[in-house]
């Protein structure tokens, strides 16, 4: 409303100079958003479970840092639930990767600190507020968790299947 009640007072608000004076005069009110396309590298993730995580990110980025830290612990979440581990508490899930050998156990242990974080966003606690260095700690601890799942074990695939490749083509006359 302030931009639209302002404009009024250029005069060359309908051609392009005009209008980047205008938002150069009036900077504090933008604010700039990475598009919904933009990702944060989670080649070899599911689809959905990527594109949450490179939503948490944005959330961060924007300053909403509840948000990417309630979407961080969805992604651990999500991540066990594509690795056909369904039922308990969140807790019970990551456990139950460790155990299955998704995660190493200091990835287990991250993935606990992103749940014990999330759990106060999920559950409606928001006495305490989150600050920018814990947000930017859940995200790296959840990427942890999705190169550990599913990006490291794809680039050993990859490397395995170029190395087989190459034994073929050189056994092949």
């Amino acid at each position: 409303m302030i931009a639209s009640i302002e404009a009024d007072a250029y005069p060359d608000n309908d051609s392009v100079s005009g209008i980047l004076s205008f938002l150069n005069d009036h900077r504090e009110f933008l604010r700039w958003t990475p598009s919904a396309s933009s990702n944060r590298g989670f080649l070899d993730v599911p689809e959905h479970i990527g594109a949450a995580a490179s939503e948490a990110y944005r959330c961060a980025e924007n300053n909403d840092l509840r948000a990417a830290v309630l979407l961080a612990r969805s992604v651990i979440e999500a991540t066990a639930k594509a690795k056909d581990i369904k039922k308990g508490s969140l807790a019970d899930k990551i456990d139950e990767m460790h155990d299955q050998g998704f995660i190493r156990e200091h990835i287990k242990e991250g993935a606990h600190e992103v749940r014990y974080l999330g759990n106060d966003m999920a559950h409606g606690d928001f006495v305490d507020p989150v600050d920018k260095e814990d947000a930017d700690l859940v995200l790296a601890l959840m990427s942890e968790v999705l190169s550990e799942v599913f990006q490291s074990p794809a680039k050993v695939a990859r490397a395995r299947a170029a190395r087989d490749a190459k034994r073929q083509a050189a056994a092949t006359p």
